[in-house]
């Protein structure tokens, strides 16, 4: 199985010491207090300048729920059109509907037009997933919209707590998309979540006594995940 570890990152600096210490994909944010939020023009610049690896930017207006009105959709599609126009390997993207479902039409909409733009771009349905009334349907439309893989805690505190319903979409349902645990993801419960079927993990590898990336961290990460 080719196994892929995801570093979430909110710099530049941050995110080349994750790929020093064997990271293989980033996904880059700004707006770390609000959970992840589009970067700026100036901070893909300087990430598509430094970076060797695949780097998924977020695509989310603001931080709070998923539900965006006309004008924060809008952005989104001139956010997500220009991550595709300049190359970026995927992105990363989540919206519900004011039923707590998956908003089909403006994700199918999204993702026409960045495929539009790069036909072969990976996609990722982020933690929006954790907050769906009925995630096994959810996770279905989901490959039906064509999305490649779905960041998930299992609708849970954290990935391990989790682990009954990311076991559940990646056995019976196939793990298309590809479930990428994330929340809470380390090195003492990486091996767990590998044995459940996971393909891909997602990590901030930050301990809570620093506010940047661990290089340990990813370096332990990435040899379970690669062992």
């Amino acid at each position: 199985m080719d196994r892929r570890l995801e570093i979430c990152c909110y710099s530049v600096a941050d995110a080349v010491i994750a790929q020093n210490s064997g990271a293989d994909r980033i996904e880059l944010c700004a707006g770390r207090p609000e959970g992840g939020t589009t970067p700026s023009v100036g901070f893909l610049v300087q990430a598509a300048n430094e970076l060797k690896i695949p780097v998924f930017p977020m695509i989310r207006p603001r931080g709070g729920d998923f539900v965006y009105d006309d004008v924060e959709f809008a952005a989104m599609q001139v956010d997500a059109r220009m991550v595709a126009e300049q190359g970026f390997g995927g992105i990363v993207f989540g919206i519900l509907d004011d039923d707590s479902f998956v908003d089909v039409p403006r994700c199918a909409q999204l993702l026409a037009e960045v495929r539009g733009i790069n036909p072969s771009i990976e996609v990722t349905f982020h933690r929006a997933f954790d907050e769906v009334t009925d995630p096994q349907r959810s996770y279905r439309v989901l490959n039906e919209l064509g999305f490649t893989r779905v960041l998930t805690s299992g609708q849970a505190d954290s990935a391990p707590d989790g682990l009954a319903l990311i076991s559940e979409l990646v056995g019976p349902f196939g793990n298309d998309p590809v479930v990428m645990p994330g929340g809470g993801v380390r090195p003492d419960n990486a091996k767990e979540l590998l044995a459940a079927g996971a393909q891909d993990l997602h990590s901030s590898a930050t301990p809570s006594n620093i506010s940047g990336i661990d290089a340990e961290t990813v370096r332990a990460l990435a040899r379970i995940v690669h062992g």
